[in-house]
């Protein structure tokens, strides 16, 4: 998990926390999950990403930097995630 802190990773709440795959459809909230892309969001913040798509593509781009910084290399993510978010 990328945030291990219990507040909300957008907006620093601690109330109403719900786990947030970083990369979803097709396949890649499983290698989400095996990764670690996975972050504390309050339930305001999680309703707004899912129904309204605000923020979602921040933090695409924020979990593929966090796994080429971490987990491998561009070329790895692009094979393990079929698409750059950069």
């Amino acid at each position: 998990m990328i945030n291990d802190k219990e507040e909300c990773f957008l907006c620093g709440s601690g109330r109403d926390l719900e786990k947030h795959h970083l990369l979803h459809g097709s396949g890649r909230r499983k290698l989400a999950d095996e990764d670690g892309l996975i972050l504390f969001l309050c339930h305001h913040c999680h309703m707004e990403l899912h129904d309204h798509g605000k923020h979602d593509l921040e933090l695409q781009q924020y979990a593929q930097r966090y796994y080429e910084e971490h987990l491998g290399s561009r070329d790895d993510f692009m094979n393990r995630y079929g698409k750059s978010y950069i």
